[in-house]
């Protein structure tokens, strides 16, 4: 009878312990999704390997993915293909790296096409999210650079569970081209203009015949953090800097700023709105996945003293009960918006009518007189408060 009474006692709390509700876990033998938009270029004498880590888990409540719990991540490599799905195991373990040895993708370059080895089609991708996006650079020697093929897979643990090998992307290489040389920027009023030199042969000493064109990056450091690192002058031509310590391809914090190849040795960044120090680099592209080492970068401290260009062709209409004022629209990526002023005889000055527009037409319904003729001029006004002079008048009776 006490057995009795001691099971049912037990049974009863086990039942109860049942009912609580815990903290969530992860479920037995669940693994990490396998890494996403998998990219792979040459840049100088590196090639760099971009993913994306999953966002979710392959569970399927969709876990968020926390990156600080990845262990470490596996890059397997081959020059030679393998079928079958045996890559992992008859390939080279090329780097065994934890977190701290990757770099967080810092720009959205143009769309990168990777080669599929096991479909052997050409697909488009990139990465959507900053923060789970990474890429590391791994250097290759000269001869194994020189018309040869790279096959790569990525592997990598997470809370000590191992997550499915990616897909095998590969390269076919090249000897690099030297980088630019005699990179220099100079500002006028509202442009950075940039000035370099061809390169003429690869590392190899090879003459190079033709190219594909150029990309730019840059960066900003605001007027506050530039100031503390003791930049030059506004405005001065500077000559390229020297390379800081542990220089790799991809400086940290640049951001590439033309959508299509630069053709010629000449660039001009008019995006200057942002009052600080702008640096520079410049790398000759080969084809859509190889290009050079980025050149040594150049800085130039720049302050938006300079207003926007004057509204141009101002026209204006008379109607039943008012005037209709338009020009012809300012091209400035720093424009704020316009300002209209009017006068009309005997007063010698102008009066602001109208501010903060953000058309290039304007309705003036402001106490019209009839009989009277008004004169109108436009200026345009930029985010630093810098306005424009005055356009060309032009009048009408009403």
């Amino acid at each position: 009878m006490v057995k009795k009474i001691g099971l049912l006692l037990l049974m009863l709390m086990v039942s109860i312990n049942c009912g609580k509700k815990g903290p969530l876990r992860l479920e037995p033998g669940l693994v990490p999704k396998g890494i996403e938009n998998f990219q792979i270029s040459q840049v100088g004498k590196h090639i760099k390997l971009q993913w994306d880590f999953p966002q979710t888990l392959a569970d399927k409540r969709q876990t968020e993915m926390e990156v600080d719990k990845i262990d470490k991540i596996y890059i397997y490599y081959s020059q030679r293909e393998i079928l079958g799905g045996k890559f992992r195991k008859k390939s080279t373990l090329l780097r065994k790296l934890k977190m701290e040895d990757l770099s967080p993708v810092t720009e959205v370059d143009t769309p990168t096409r990777v080669q599929s080895q096991t479909t052997a089609t050409t697909t488009t991708v990139i990465a959507e999210k900053e923060n789970f996006s990474y890429f590391v650079m791994i250097p290759f020697k000269l001869n194994d650079l020189d018309n040869n093929v790279h096959f790569f897979g990525i592997q990598y643990y997470y809370q000590k569970k191992r997550s499915p090998l990616s897909n095998v992307v590969y390269i076919h290489t090249m000897t690099p081209l030297k980088p630019v040389t005699g990179l220099k920027v100079i500002q006028e009023n509202k442009v950075n203009k940039l000035t370099w030199t061809r390169p003429q042969q690869d590392e190899a000493n090879n003459i190079v015949s033709t190219i594909a064109g150029y990309k730019i990056s840059r960066k900003i450091d605001p007027e506050e953090e530039a100031e503390s690192k003791g930049a030059g002058e506004t405005g001065k031509e500077t000559a390229s800097m020297p390379e800081p310590k542990g220089y790799s391809p991809g400086l940290t914090g640049f951001k590439k700023l033309n959508q299509d190849n630069v053709l010629t040795e000449y660039y001009e960044d008019m995006d200057t709105g942002t009052n600080g120090t702008y640096s520079y680099y410049v790398s000759t592209i080969i084809s859509n996945q190889i290009e050079s080492e980025p050149s040594a970068p150049v800085s130039i401290k720049v302050a938006d003293i300079y207003p926007p260009e004057v509204p141009a062709n101002p026209v204006i209409f008379r109607a039943t009960d008012h005037m209709f004022l338009t020009w012809k629209a300012v091209i400035d990526l720093d424009l704020s918006h316009y300002r209209v002023y009017r006068r009309s005889p005997p007063e010698e000055e102008f009066s602001l009518i109208a501010d903060e527009i953000t058309t290039n037409h304007y309705k003036d319904t402001k106490d019209l007189i009839t009989g009277k003729t008004y004169f109108y001029v436009v200026t345009a006004v930029d985010k630093k408060g810098n306005e424009s002079a005055y356009s060309n008048t032009v009048k009408e009776r009403f």
